[in-house]
């Protein structure tokens, strides 16, 4: 009786190894437009922010690419001589938008979004 116990217990310890290997994790975030991923939230208020800058409607501007970041300080790079940043590790993300017939622009987020800055 004891061997089957252990038997079936080895059986059930396998089984559940093999489809904890096989799938139930979560994939990474898309990071490019082209593969059907959804943008996160920071670049979309990017493209938001950058259509607020420009004076131009929001559908107008398209999103090229995002690709993850880790920032130097708390102004993303981006600080101007007159400004205070806080020399810390920001992650966040760089983002490249077109808008309809001009050049590309860099927009740099905070991870969510609440930090934009527009490199110009």
């Amino acid at each position: 009786m004891l061997n089957k116990k252990v038997y079936w217990f080895v059986a059930l310890v396998f089984t559940c190894s093999i489809l904890a290997a096989c799938g139930g994790g979560t994939a990474e975030p898309s990071q490019e437009e082209g593969d059907g991923g959804l943008p996160p939230v920071a670049v979309i208020r990017a493209r938001e922010a950058l259509a607020a800058d420009l004076q131009v409607g929001i559908e107008t501007v398209a999103i090229q690419s995002w690709s993850p970041q880790e920032w130097s300080d708390s102004c993303l790079g981006l600080g101007g001589p007159a400004e205070s940043c806080l020399a810390a590790l920001h992650p966040g993300w760089q983002v490249m938008l077109q808008v309809t017939g001009d050049e590309l622009y860099e927009v740099r987020t905070d991870e969510l979004g609440d930090i934009i800055r527009i490199n110009k």
